[in-house]
C-alpha cells in the first residue's frame, strides 16, 4: 500500500512515516500543505492520504480531501485531527473517508488501522483484477459471471453471458463464428443463431457493444 503523509508539523510527519515504513508500507510523499497534496495525489497516486485537517495554507486538509476525491476518487483518506466537532466531522464526510486519527497519535492505533485499511485495499485490488472495463462504462466481473453498467447490473441468461466472457477473455482478437459457436455450444449451430443472441445483448446493452468486423467475426468493444 502506498500511502502520502500530509502534516504540516514536520515532528508528527517524521514520527508517522517511521510508523508506517517499518510496517512495511511506501511512503510515496510528506507534504505540509493543502495545495502540496492535492499536486502529490495526482503524480504518486497513493492508496491512501493521511491527512492533517489544520493546514498552515489556504487550503485546509478537508477542502484538498474533497478536491482528491473528485480528481480520484479511489484514493482512500484518513484524517490527522485533534479536533472532534461535529460540523467539521461532517464536512470531511464528502471527502469520502475512511478513518480518523486522533492527536496526539497513538502508535497502537495506528498500525491496527493501517493493517486495516491495507486489508480494505487488497479486497478492492482482487475486485479491480477480476472486473474488464468495457465500452460505455460496462464492465464484466469475470469470478462472478455478472455485466455491470456503472454499478448495477444486468440481467441476462447465462448464454448471453458466455458469450460476453468469451470476448472479455479474447478481447484484443477477432472471433469467428466458427470458434463462437464452438466455445458456446460444442456442437454444429447455424450461424443466425449466433447472431440472435447477439441481437439479444445488444438490446439489453448498446448497438456497437459487440463489434462485426468485415464478416470475419466479432470482437468486444474496448473503451476508447
Amino acid at each position: 500500500m502506498k500511502i502520502l503523509i500530509v502534516e504540516d508539523e514536520i515532528i508528527a510527519a517524521s514520527y508517522l512515516k517511521q510508523i508506517v515504513t517499518k510496517e512495511g508500507y511506501q511512503v510515496v510523499g510528506v507534504v505540509g500543505t493543502g495545495e502540496g497534496a492535492v499536486e502529490l495525489a495526482k503524480s504518486k497516486k497513493p492508496d491512501l492520504i493521511l491527512m492533517d485537517i489544520m493546514l498552515k495554507d489556504h487550503v485546509s486538509g478537508v477542502d484538498a480531501a474533497v478536491r482528491i476525491n473528485y480528481l480520484n476518487p479511489k484514493i482512500m483518506i484518513a484524517f490527522l485531527t485533534a479536533y472532534t466537532e461535529s460540523s467539521m466531522i461532517e464536512t470531511a464526510k464528502e471527502a469520502n473517508t475512511v478513518g480518523y486519527f486522533l492527536k496526539p497519535y497513538n502508535k497502537e492505533e495506528i498500525i491496527a488501522n493501517l493493517h486495516i485499511l491495507a486489508s480494505k485495499e487488497t479486497v478492492k485490488r482482487e475486485e479491480c483484477a477480476e472486473r474488464v472495463n468495457l465500452y460505455g462504462y460496462y464492465s464484466y466481473h469475470m469470478k462472478h459471471q455478472q455485466l455491470f453498467f456503472h454499478d448495477k447490473e444486468i440481467q441476462l441468461t447465462y448464454k448471453e453471458l458466455s458469450l460476453i466472457e468469451y470476448l472479455c477473455k479474447n478481447s484484443h482478437h477477432v472471433l469467428s463464428f466458427e470458434a463462437i459457436i464452438k466455445h458456446l455450444w460444442e456442437e454444429e449451430t447455424p450461424n443466425q443463431t449466433l447472431r440472435s443472441l447477439i441481437y439479444r445483448i445488444r438490446q439489453k446493452t448498446h448497438p456497437e457493444f459487440i463489434i462485426s468486423v468485415n464478416k470475419r467475426g466479432y470482437r468486444i468493444s474496448m473503451p476508447s
